[in-house]
């Protein structure tokens, strides 16, 4: 089950769904008419349409109600939550349905720093409350695992962790950049600065505007911004405001962001919290040189100064000066995409993702429900 998203999210479970198939019945439970489940029925993979909002309101219920009659009549055997909202439903439909094997992946970060304390405490006790029957807890981050059992006081020993990781053969395009720059309406000879995100608070979008007033100055660059998302409205004024609308370029979502990486020059995200950014690994396997902030997982990706910079979160200041410090040592910078791309296919690579899935799946269920061992060990040995 996964909660209302566009971003990173999706494209984790549509990668996910697409390999899983290959050893399971796989039903997808997601927002009703939403992107995802449109491209999950296009891929063949069977869904369930959920009235599933982003935040907690009234439909909550009849969303339980009908996960836990779907769970209960296909007597389903092993749920998989993906995101807060989500396990906050799936896992109580999971026990009274009495399903066997209850996973739940945080993708992101528990503490929301627009809420007050007493906000993120009581939904760290929720979460507390609902760890108690869930049987393991997928992070896509070291750093996000930690935080969890420090906030939460969760055991570490019912946390795993699984990187994100992407195909990254997907990421080695040679497009026409000329052209490209044309059509997005980008001078030829303008240097691009971009960043692929959702349009949220978390990301920090606003610190690369406020960069952005300063860099202009000294350099003549441009900046594109792929995603949507609640603040994009605020972030396009914010722009106006500061008079930088003819260097700007707000794309909205797109569904394959190959041209946009093709353009950029280099690729920043500027982010206040995070799990481990599929964005931020898709750029480095676009042999792009990286800056982002120095929080969540991001330093598992980012060696900085060896495969790109880390830059301190919320200070616009250190993202000016380590931007303009790669604008002037151009070399330097192709070093660092260098051994960015080498590091995504190292370490970063999705069939990783789904091997160390799939035998986690196949490991509780043989515990729960005695599957055969014969088809555990098959695929724990490739």
């Amino acid at each position: 089950m996964v909660r209302p998203t566009e971003g990173g999210i999706g494209k984790h479970i549509s990668v996910l769904t697409e390999n899983l198939i290959d050893y399971f019945d796989v039903t997808v439970a997601c927002p009703e008419n939403s992107t995802l489940e449109q491209k999950l029925k296009l891929s063949g993979i069977k869904t369930l349409s959920l009235p599933l909002k982003g935040t907690v309101s009234r439909q909550d219920l009849s969303t339980l109600k009908i996960l836990y009659q779907y769970m209960r009549s296909k007597k389903v055997k092993l749920v998989h939550s993906h995101g807060a909202k989500a396990a906050l439903l799936a896992r109580p439909a999971a026990v009274l349905a009495k399903v066997p094997v209850n996973i739940y992946t945080a993708h992101n970060s528990i503490i929301n720093s627009n809420w007050p304390s007493w906000k993120n405490n009581l939904a760290a006790m929720v979460d507390y409350v609902l760890s108690w029957p869930t049987d393991s807890i997928i992070t896509v981050s070291g750093a996000l695992g930690e935080e969890i059992s420090k906030f939460e006081r969760i055991p570490r020993s019912k946390i795993k962790v699984i990187p994100n990781g992407i195909d990254y053969k997907a990421f080695n395009k040679i497009l026409d950049r000329k052209k490209l720059k044309s059509d997005f309406g980008i001078p030829w000879d303008r240097q691009v600065i971009g960043t692929v995100a959702r349009m949220a608070p978390q990301k920090g979008l606003h610190i690369l505007i406020q960069a952005a007033e300063l860099l202009v100055k000294e350099f003549d660059l441009h900046f594109l911004m792929v995603g949507d998302g609640p603040l994009k409205k605020t972030l396009q004024e914010q722009v106006q405001n500061k008079a930088l609308g003819n260097r700007f370029i707000f794309t909205g979502a797109l569904e394959d962001v190959s041209a946009a990486y093709s353009v950029m020059d280099f690729f920043v995200l500027p982010s206040l919290t995070e799990g481990l950014p599929l964005s931020l690994l898709e750029a480095m396997a676009f042999n792009l040189p990286v800056l982002a902030s120095r929080v969540g997982g991001i330093p598992e990706v980012i060696d900085d100064k060896e495969c790109g910079m880390l830059v301190a979160p919320g200070d616009f200041r250190d993202l000016v000066q380590s931007i303009a410090y790669l604008l002037k040592n151009p070399g330097l910078a192709r070093q660092y995409s260098t051994k960015a791309r080498q590091k995504i296919v190292k370490e970063f690579c999705v069939t990783r993702t789904i091997k160390e899935t799939v035998n986690l799946y196949l490991q509780l269920l043989q515990e729960k429900v005695e599957i055969p061992s014969k088809r555990y060990m098959l695929y724990n040995r490739t």
